[in-house]
């Protein structure tokens, strides 16, 4: 396990806190403009995000432009969570028995130059003093309980046995290329619900390839026929205990969000309370990482600049609509903790 959770929290009085902390992240969609979002963002919370979440395909020809997004996290004073997508490197051009391919070492010459790259960049002697505190969170094949990606066996009728047999080679991998075992926390993140049929449980690849467990899940409300308003402990109360059956590690919860739309319209005021009572849950569950998809995707998501919010506010000329009730909840969630994680 890495030094990640006692990294110091930024803050804009210059004063800083060494206690073990959760941690607090969000992903704000694609580079250059992420990055202004996220400055804007630590503007109105009042400190620094401690990560940073991307998400990136499996490309030969990208791996340069990928090393350097992590440089700009990091100066950026984040972590990078870097969700690795087994598309190679679109969903179109992903072929559907990926996993049995990974498994035959076709794309070993790839995972290999992404390790070496990788690895430099983790150890990079000309780095400075920056350079000692380079960290990466790496979330590779997430949601494989779903049945909507490539690598999620139900989506390809594949045995889930060949998901942690794909999983623990790419760890043996990427850890033979010299990446540093302390700079890099792997997350196995499963949907908050199995979806087709194959159990979260089934693909567990095992304590020794990874480092934290997590749970991905998204309050819909009544944005789609299918869903309906759920609260926090609906969503995840379930999956968190089932993978605790599976493994002792720290628990995150690396993508969720929450929309507006109910049966009434859309309801800034209650998405808000939505909010704090999932930072609040959260806490209480002990869960140790939280990142929030603040992006307006298949619903309105996002809680900083959205379309809708319960404030709104100006930063350097522009203006912003925010919620409350997120920024509330995470400055309770992010308090210092006594549990050593």
């Amino acid at each position: 396990m890495s030094r990640l959770f006692i990294r110091p929290m930024t803050t804009y009085d210059d004063t800083r806190e060494t206690r073990p902390r959760r941690l607090v992240g969000a992903f704000l969609g694609g580079a250059p403009a992420s990055f202004d979002r996220a400055d804007a963002m630590e503007q109105w919370l009042g400190f620094g995000l401690d990560i940073q979440t991307v998400f990136e395909p499996w490309d030969g020809e990208r791996i340069t432009e990928q090393i350097d997004l992590l440089t700009a996290i990091h100066t950026a004073g984040r972590i990078p969570l870097f969700t690795w997508e087994a598309y190679t490197p679109t969903p179109a051009a992903t072929p559907p028995d990926i996993l049995q391919r990974i498994l035959a070492g076709e794309y070993d010459e790839y995972i290999d130059s992404w390790g070496r790259a990788l690895a430099d960049w983790l150890s990079d002697p000309n780095a400075g003093s920056s350079g000692d505190d380079r960290r990466l969170l790496l979330r590779p094949l997430h949601e494989p309980n779903g049945d909507w990606y490539p690598w999620a066996p139900a989506a390809t009728g594949t045995e889930p046995s060949m998901f942690a047999r794909a999983w623990r080679r790419i760890h043996r991998r990427i850890s033979r290329m010299g990446v540093p075992a302390d700079r890099v926390d792997w997350i196995w993140a499963v949907n908050h619900a199995d979806v087709g049929g194959v159990s979260a449980e089934s693909l567990f690849p095992g304590d020794d390839v990874v480092d934290l467990i997590g749970v991905d899940g998204f309050n819909w409300g009544a944005s789609q026929e299918w869903s309906q308003w759920a609260t926090p402990e609906r969503i995840f109360g379930q999956m968190l205990a089932r993978i605790r059956e599976v493994s002792s590690r720290p628990v995150c919860i690396p993508e969720f969000g929450c929309t507006t739309a109910t049966l009434e319209g859309p309801d800034s005021t209650l998405k808000g309370q939505w909010l704090r009572d999932a930072f609040s849950y959260f806490a209480g569950e002990d869960i140790v990482l939280v990142a929030y998809f603040d992006i307006e995707k298949e619903t309105d998501w996002q809680v900083f600049g959205g379309s809708r919010g319960g404030n709104t506010i100006k930063i350097k000329g522009t203006r912003y609509q925010t919620y409350p009730g997120f920024r509330r909840g995470v400055r309770q969630f992010s308090e210092s903790v006594e549990s050593d994680m």
